[in-house]
């Protein structure tokens, strides 16, 4: 039978092709699966917090309380409803905002600097919220922040802090015509690191007898922490993390150079501004309930990233996941050490593992 002219003949197809679409569909298939095992990790962890402390509770008993939320609200249930609504469920949940924003920040810090040793301490946010958070104990405990309940003065001045340090690294680094560059931005950060130290340690010297609260906090503990430090983290959660996966294209094209980036239609300092406003966003809030929890926002995004991919759609979520479960586990812990400040463990966990890092990339 002859083949009719009119009707065009199908094109054979590419093998090459054929198998870039078989190893899409993997990987695709490879993240999707890490995604939900580090979520049932999470998960597991929050259940841990629930049931573990001073006095372990059965997961039936634990279930039973989980429904008495109205009994508990109205002033009745049993004494452990009462610790599972007011104590455990807030700091199960608090832990888990806590890892996640500190590791999307990382992961856009580290993206948009090219730098795998980037981390939110190093724009001076957490330096900013020491310092502010300093104030708040040794010099506003008779006066307070006006209109501002008394529980949430530490909190609050954290934020500013915080907030405030980022505002003056970038302005820093700012240069007219040519804008940021992540090596103005690193050295901005040390210095502003270095400035507001010295006047917290001149702070904590005169202040040496009320000291003690403040090491308490800046060694990060989720300790006395409740629903009110719950409602003051979760919308900036959730902004900062809508706003890291609005960046997630601009970031993956930015690994392959800035002037890459700009012939592919990519608005380099806005998206390094945008990024870093959202790492800002997602560390303030995560250390004005927490205090110092280091180096989460280094490990985790570099752990994800070696194993899993270097693609930001999948590692800004799988980072997410990652460090809520890394400072979940951790706080589980850290209470059974008898209430020993979580970012004492974050620390013993991620110290090592930054001297591996540098190693590693030959830096020392």
């Amino acid at each position: 039978m002859s083949h009719d002219p009119t009707v065009p003949r199908a094109l054979p197809e590419d093998p090459r092709q054929d198998q870039l679409k078989r190893r899409r569909h993997s990987s695709i298939k490879r993240y999707v699966v890490a995604l939900v095992l580090l979520a049932l990790l999470v998960l597991a962890g929050m259940v841990a917090a629930i049931a573990l402390g001073s006095t372990d509770q059965p997961l039936s008993q634990v279930i039973e309380a989980l429904g008495n939320r109205q009994a508990v609200d109205a002033g009745g249930g049993t004494q452990a409803d009462r610790i599972i609504w007011r104590v455990r469920l807030p700091r199960a949940f608090l832990s888990v905002f806590v890892g996640l924003n500190l590791a999307v920040a990382g992961v856009l810090l580290q993206g948009v600097m090219r730098n795998p040793l980037a981390s939110p301490g190093i724009i001076g946010v957490m330096a900013g919220a020491a310092l502010f958070a300093t104030l708040a104990m040794l010099v506003l405990p008779a006066g307070g922040l006006p209109g501002a309940p008394r529980e949430l003065h530490v909190p609050v001045m954290a934020f500013l802090g915080a907030m405030l340090a980022a505002a003056v690294v970038f302005a820093l680094s700012w240069q007219p015509g040519s804008g940021t560059s992540p090596t103005r931005m690193i050295l901005a950060g040390v210095a502003v690191t270095a400035m507001v130290g010295a006047v917290q340690n001149f702070l904590s010297a005169y202040f040496a007898d009320r000291i003690g609260g403040v090491l308490i906090w800046l060694a990060g503990s989720l300790s006395t922490r409740g629903w009110s430090e719950l409602g003051m983290i979760w919308p900036f959660s959730l902004a900062g993390l809508a706003l890291a996966m609005s960046l997630a294209r601009p970031l993956n094209l930015m690994q392959m150079g800035e002037d890459s980036a700009r012939s592919l239609g990519v608005h380099v300092q806005r998206t390094r501004l945008l990024a870093v406003f959202a790492a800002a966003l997602l560390t303030a809030s995560a250390v004005c309930v927490a205090g110092i929890v280091g180096f989460v926002g280094l490990v985790v995004p570099h752990i994800v990233r070696t194993a899993l991919c270097t693609n930001h759609r999948w590692l800004i979520p799988a980072s997410a996941l990652a460090g809520a479960a890394l400072v979940g586990w951790a706080d589980v812990a850290a209470r059974q050490l008898g209430e020993m400040p979580v970012g004492v463990l974050t620390a013993a966990i991620g110290g090592p593992y930054f001297v591996f890092l540098l190693y590693k990339t030959k830096l020392i």
